[in-house]
């Protein structure tokens, strides 16, 4: 005796509901993996993009020495009284 694999749902309106449910969490979920492999895309682009520059300068212009650049100290906010 094979048992049935497949039940019929018998509030069709409840179904129907629960299947549009799914239906848009899995949209949700496609749009945003999508948006994610997209923004790692740009991200490792970009970082190419800025190694590629790097190494186009000379060893010494890429690395100078500390003394010789402007360090400007970030000022702290005011306090509320």
């Amino acid at each position: 005796m094979d048992p049935d694999m497949y039940l019929p749902c018998q509030p069709y309106w409840l179904c129907r509901s629960l299947m549009y449910t799914f239906y848009v969490v899995m949209a949700g979920a496609v749009l945003w993996l999508i948006i994610l492999v997209i923004r790692e895309y740009v991200r490792i682009k970009s970082r190419a993009k800025y190694v590629q520059e790097q190494r186009k300068l000379h060893y010494k212009e890429r690395h100078r020495l500390k003394s010789e650049r402007v360090i400007k100290r970030a000022k702290r906010p005011k306090r509320r009284r």
